[in-house]
């Protein structure tokens, strides 16, 4: 079996003027249709559902003593941001740990992965709220150790948790144990069925999920084989890929991004290959996704946007840092930079229509 450790985890039309910011940020700007959010604050985990999107404000980097962590959503449709998470969420950046890793929003429901621990442990927790109504639930734990394990967690025996997706109705997410070797002995694909989770699917091939849509999940497996379940866990397909970094969903299409930069495209409802299109630009490629016919991937500073039919790449935006995450729902593009040197602790966050970002390919 191959070994898995924290690496998988780490697989706007006008302006609103004067719109009140929540998280630290600074201010909000427009630019070619874009919503551009400066935030006093970096951004640790991303995603987007609808107009909603949700992230994470870290206090990891900030100087100030006793700094909350946040989870955010902000409506783009509306401008509203609210603040969905609570009081455990807000003192994980006081301790060692990575703090929130992982969010996945699902309509009005948003749920997020944070991580705790110590020289000899290393411990994820589950929480999840509500967006109409904000409340923190602890939905699930998972805590191992090892020497040295809350350093590099390379020797890190027992529970995990990672692979959280959410698209429409639904949050998804995997468990699975590991032993002082870091080889997977058990593994579970599960559902996030108001604050419980339901296991749908068992076995170490069910990890690690990538995408969820139109109740959906997609999971790359530690072979490179890309498997497709239903939300009550029905494995309806597995396509093989040369090779595979990373694999995004849409209604008809599992796109997967090579380690030979290239996008390959799969129909969805049969696995069939259709074809194949070549990433640009120089450096690793990173934060895929797709909506529609169009994907998205990140390389250095730069998002790119690429017509599925046509291959054609364009850049769709770009900042003066390494872009960190990028997300791409049926509004539009949402990325976001967190700055270095003289801009240390601070991020930037932007939104792009979707009707921008197809014009700019189309």
């Amino acid at each position: 079996m191959q070994k898995l450790g924290r690496a998988l985890l780490v697989l706007a039309a006008g302006l609103l003027s004067g719109l009140a910011l929540v998280g630290g940020a600074a201010g909000t700007t427009a630019t070619h249709g874009a919503k551009v959010r400066h935030l006093q604050v970096p951004v640790a985990a991303l995603a987007i559902d609808g107009s909603r999107i949700a992230y994470d404000a870290s206090a990891k980097l900030v100087t100030k003593t006793h700094a909350t962590n946040r989870v955010l959503v902000w409506n783009v449709r509306t401008g509203k941001t609210v603040k969905v998470s609570g009081a455990k969420t807000a003192v994980s950046d006081d301790v060692v740990g990575a703090g929130v890793f992982q969010l996945a929003i699902a309509g009005p429901r948003v749920a997020w992965l944070l991580n705790e621990g110590g020289n000899l442990e290393s411990d994820d927790y589950l929480y999840t709220s509500s967006v109409t109504n904000p409340r923190e639930h602890r939905v699930a734990s998972a805590l191992r150790s090892g020497e040295g394990c809350g350093a590099g967690e390379a020797h890190c025996a027992g529970p995990w948790l990672g692979g959280l997706v959410g698209s429409g109705n639904l949050i998804a997410l995997n468990r699975w144990t590991t032993d002082s070797s870091s080889a997977v002995t058990a593994g579970s694909l599960d559902v996030l069925s108001g604050t419980h989770l339901e296991s749908i699917a068992t076995g170490a091939d069910t990890v690690l999920a990538t995408a969820a849509d139109h109740g959906r999940i997609v999971v790359l497996r530690s072979d490179g084989a890309v498997a497709l379940y239903s939300s009550a866990g029905e494995l309806l397909r597995t396509v093989t890929p040369s090779s595979a970094r990373d694999v995004a969903l849409n209604k008809h299409a599992l796109v997967v991004l090579t380690r030979t930069r290239t996008l390959a495209l799969y129909y969805a409802p049969s696995g069939s290959f259709s074809r194949m299109c070549s990433v640009h630009g120089t450096g690793t490629p990173q934060n895929l996704g797709v909506h529609g016919d169009i994907a998205i991937y990140s390389v250095g500073d730069s998002v790119h946007a690429q017509d599925l039919g046509s291959c054609k790449d364009r850049v769709i935006g770009k900042l003066p840092n390494r872009i960190a995450f990028a997300r791409i729902d049926g509004a539009g593009v949402v990325y976001a930079a967190n700055g270095t040197r003289k801009a240390f602790g601070t991020s930037t966050l932007v939104f792009v229509p979707l009707a921008r970002v197809e014009a700019i390919v189309g």
